[in-house]
Parts: structure tokens; sequence; C-alpha cells
């Protein structure tokens, strides 16, 4: 799986030259400002293109990245085996966007779909370390997105939206003794405090691996079981302001 920059228009990253191998996994995952989708092909990630979100760029261009990459691979939509998307939690608008393209996809190809946690996405790289991992999206409002899993990938705290120190305090309850390995881009925005609950045991991702990737989700979700379309919905754990502002209106 290779490294990518983010830049304002995408950027294709064709991976192998290799004959189509079956089954073919496309997976999506927009999140966050730097979104992405892939191509799995067996047991290969053969495609990954990256894209740094401007406004509302992901819902204009997602559908056109995925075009673009399967004519790379001489591909057509009626190739694919298996769609993957992000579920959430992050942005309410991206979260949207990836769900619905994949779910519309899944519909008009008759696919099956698979929904994964961008958090255990961050987390997944990492696992097997002996270390647990805590994944964080900034949630802003002084918020994140967060959730700690062990070194087998088990939550040791499910998808949650807290405070930074109240989900670092969390953590170093949790996990009394030992290094803990922390990534995403919530871990960056409150890195000092993470630093003030876990002193000397925090050890932190190198920047590039703070982003969710749709290579990842593409192998998770290639091992889950499938999902209905028809009710596969977003882990959203917050209320979006829609919802906020009419409630005080009540």
């Amino acid at each position: 799986m290779g490294l990518f920059v983010p830049i304002k228009t995408s950027r294709l990253t064709v991976i192998s030259k290799t004959a189509v191998q079956r089954p073919v996994v496309l997976a999506c995952d927009t999140s966050t400002k730097v979104g992405s989708i892939a191509l799995l092909e067996g047991d290969v990630i053969t495609a990954e293109s990256m894209l740094l979100s401007d406004g509302n760029s992901h819902s204009r261009r997602i559908l056109d990245d995925i075009a673009h990459m399967l004519q790379s691979r001489k591909m057509t939509p009626a190739d694919i085996d298996l769609i993957v998307s992000s579920v959430g939690p992050g942005s309410f608008t991206g979260v949207r966007i990836a769900m619905a393209s994949m779910k519309g996809l899944a519909l008009s190809l008759n696919r099956p779909i698979v929904g994964v946690s961008s958090l255990l996405a961050l987390a997944t790289p990492h696992l097997g370390k002996t270390a647990p991992v805590m994944a964080a999206l900034d949630a802003k409002k002084n918020e994140v997105y967060a959730a700690l899993y062990d070194s087998s990938g088990n939550e040791l705290i499910a998808p949650t939206i807290s405070s930074p120190n109240e989900f670092a305090n969390q953590v170093a309850s949790i996990c009394s003794t030992g290094p803990v390995l922390a990534v995403g881009e919530g871990i960056t925005a409150w890195r000092q405090a993470f630093l003030a609950a876990l002193p000397e045991r925090i050890t932190f991702a190198a920047a590039h691996e703070n982003y969710v990737k749709a290579a990842v989700m593409a192998v998770l979700g290639s091992k889950l079981p499938h999902a209905d379309v028809a009710t596969l919905e977003p882990m959203y754990l917050r209320r979006s302001e829609a919802e906020i502002k009419l409630q005080k209106k009540r």
C-alpha cells in the first residue's frame, strides 16, 4: 500500500498493472476533508485516489473519480464484486456523501455492501503491535470522535464523542500501564491533552498515518459480513445542526 500526499484535485495512483483478480472491492471514505477511494483486487490494492475537499468538492468529484479509477484498470462498474463504504463518524456531509454514493452503486449494480467505521480504519494499520491503539477525529466544538482498541482490534472504548480531556483520561484509566499508540487528526488537534493524560507512555503516529484510507477499508470490508443496503445507516454520534436548531425552536 503506497503513501499519498493529499491535494486539492484528486490524485490517482495506479499501484499495479497486473491482470484483474477476483473479487474486486471498491471502497470509499469521505468522512473527513481528506477523502479517498481504492480498489482491492484479490488480496492486492491496485489503485487509490485521494482528494482534499474544498467545500462540497467530495460530492462533485467522487463518482467521476471512481469512473476514472476504474478506467485506469480497464474496468467498468459491472466488474465490481463488493462495495465498501465508510459509515463514519466524521463530517455529517462527508459521511452522507460516501454512503449515498456507495449505496446508490450497490443498488444500481445489485452488489453487496459493507459498512466500516472510520475510526477502525484509522487504527487497523497499527494493530498487532502489542500496544492498545486510540483513534480520534476532530469533531469540532472542542470535541473528538474517538475509540480505543486492543492490539487485536477489539473495542476497549466503543466509538464515542467527548471532550479530548475526558477521552484521554478514560484511556489512561483503562490503560494504566504500558505504551498507548495514538492516531488521527483528533489526536493532532489536541496533542497536549493526550500528552498530559499519558505522559511518557503515548506514541504518536506519523503525520501521513492520520488520514482514513479507503485502501484499509477495502481490506477490512472484504472480511466483514455484508450489510442490508436498505438499513445501513451512518454512525453520526452527534445530532446535526439542523436537529439542534429544530429542538431549540420547540
